[in-house]
């Protein structure tokens, strides 16, 4: 109700944020109180897609350099996707397919089977997948998207969340990913 609506308001005023970034804000909150008008309830979860100026697009670090970073942290663990990394051309981390690979440890993220990076491009075999389906928001980050063999793609489904039998099996190596900032928390989640 409109209680809500000014609380929440007051609540953005107190934020330390520019008043461009205010401004949309109070559009998102007025959206939403016409959605919950409509429906008679309130979403379980909202997602808002923000544009990015163009300066914000490019990269500062490389991938590479960033994954070499990331990966002096386990490369006594993962010493031949290392070596492996470091005679990867820059130009080729360009390609998604291959980023996530590495991001990965090279496992497939549903059933954590070993990718083959010879057959890495070839959609017969593995898919890129949209953790959250791109029938229900368009989310094309790597936050969001997982290189997967294409039998667990499609045994996943377009469903969200990911099948509890993958979530409880693949949940410790997620964790592993994650504590050596190969995935971010939002992948994880």
């Amino acid at each position: 109700g409109a209680t809500e609506f000014t609380s929440l308001k007051e609540e953005v005023d107190k934020l330390y944020i520019p008043p461009k970034i205010k401004r949309p804000v109070y559009q998102a909150m007025q959206i939403l109180e016409e959605i919950v008008k409509i429906q008679g309830y309130a979403p379980k979860k909202i997602f808002v897609e923000v544009a990015r100026a163009e300066e914000e697009k490019k990269r500062t670090v490389s991938r590479k350099q960033n994954l070499l970073d990331l990966y002096k942290n386990c490369k006594k663990e993962e010493e031949t996707l290392y070596e492996q990394l470091c005679k990867t051309e820059e130009n080729e981390l360009r390609r998604d397919s291959l980023y996530l690979y590495y991001t990965q440890f090279g496992r497939c993220m549903y059933t954590g089977q070993p990718i083959s990076i010879s057959e890495i491009y070839n959609r017969n075999i593995y898919d890129i997948d949209h953790i959250y389906p791109r029938s229900k928001i368009k989310d094309d980050s790597l936050d969001n998207r997982v290189l997967v063999l294409k039998t667990a793609n499609e045994a996943k489904g377009n469903t969200y969340p990911v099948d509890s039998d993958i979530r409880n099996t693949m949940s410790p190596f997620w964790k592993t990913l994650l504590s050596k900032d190969l995935i971010s928390k939002k992948k994880f989640d």
